[in-house]
């Protein structure tokens, strides 16, 4: 029996790539994104292609329509800001940005995302 159920909408899988794919059936692909399906409970998955320089997400997708457009940047966000620790009572570094900082960093966690950061 799968356990799909218990796993959060957005899954770090940069550690277990491999194994996480392993255990789902490749329906189609993307740019950069494999669209996945658990074969024992059919739960759709948008999968980062394997990178070594960035951290790789795997994503509880609803259907199979338009599943490459699905949105999961605000997921991804809202991990980034969580792993850092919260954000900070400071400004954004990025000129005319009043969005507060995330811990750690100059910047807001839109102007990380928007430089590459996954993390």
């Amino acid at each position: 029996m799968c356990s799909c159920k218990e796993k959060p909408t957005l899954i770090d899988i940069s550690n277990n790539h491999s194994d996480f794919k392993s255990k789902l059936n490749k329906l189609d692909v993307g740019n950069w994104v494999l669209l996945m399906q658990c074969p024992d409970c059919k739960q759709f998955y948008k999968v980062d292609e394997w990178d070594k320089y960035q951290i790789c997400y795997a994503v509880k997708i609803p259907s199979l329509e338009n599943w490459e457009a699905f949105d999961s940047e605000s997921l991804i966000k809202e991990q980034m800001v969580q792993n850092r620790g919260g954000l900070t009572n400071g400004s954004c570094m990025w000129s005319g940005c009043d969005i507060k900082q995330v811990k750690g960093s100059a910047y807001c966690v839109n102007h990380l995302y928007s430089g590459g950061t996954r993390a």
